[in-house]
C-alpha cells in the first residue's frame, strides 16, 4: 500500500510539472510561481495541491508546499526521473539528491527546508 500511494503521488508531481513546463515553454521570459488557472493539465490528472512551482533566475523548481515525509515518494521519483540529481530534498537551503549527494545547488528560500523537490526542466 505504501508504494501504491507513493506512486500516484509521484505521477501526480510529474503530471503537474509537465503541465508547468508546457506554459514556460510558451512564455520563455516567465518568472514567479504559475497559478494554476494559467496551466493546462494533461486528461485525466488530478490536481494534488501539495505540490507548487517557482521560477526563479530562469530555473524551475518544482516542490512540496509543506514537507510530506510520504514513506517512499523520494525514491519513486527518483526512479521516475531516471535517477536525477536534481530530484531530492531542501537541506538548510542546498539540494540534496535522493541519494544523499550534496549537489551545491542553491534553493531559493520560498521551498520549505525538509521539502522534496526537482530542479529544472
Amino acid at each position: 500500500m505504501v508504494k501504491a500511494v507513493a506512486n500516484v503521488r509521484t505521477t501526480s508531481a510529474l503530471a503537474y510539472r509537465e503541465s508547468v513546463i508546457n506554459y514556460l515553454n510558451g512564455n520563455p521570459g516567465f518568472s514567479g510561481t504559475v497559478p494554476d488557472g494559467s496551466l493546462t493539465f494533461v486528461w485525466g490528472h488530478v490536481r494534488d495541491t501539495r505540490w507548487t512551482n517557482l521560477v526563479s533566475s530562469g530555473a524551475l523548481y518544482v516542490y512540496e508546499a509543506s514537507p510530506s515525509n510520504t514513506p517512499g515518494l523520494l525514491d519513486e521519483l527518483y526512479a521516475k526521473t531516471m535517477n536525477s540529481y536534481m530530484v531530492g530534498r531542501n537541506v538548510a537551503g542546498f539540494l540534496v539528491s535522493a541519494k544523499g549527494f550534496g549537489t551545491g545547488v542553491v534553493v531559493p528560500a520560498a521551498v520549505p527546508n525538509g521539502a522534496i523537490l526537482i530542479v529544472g526542466k
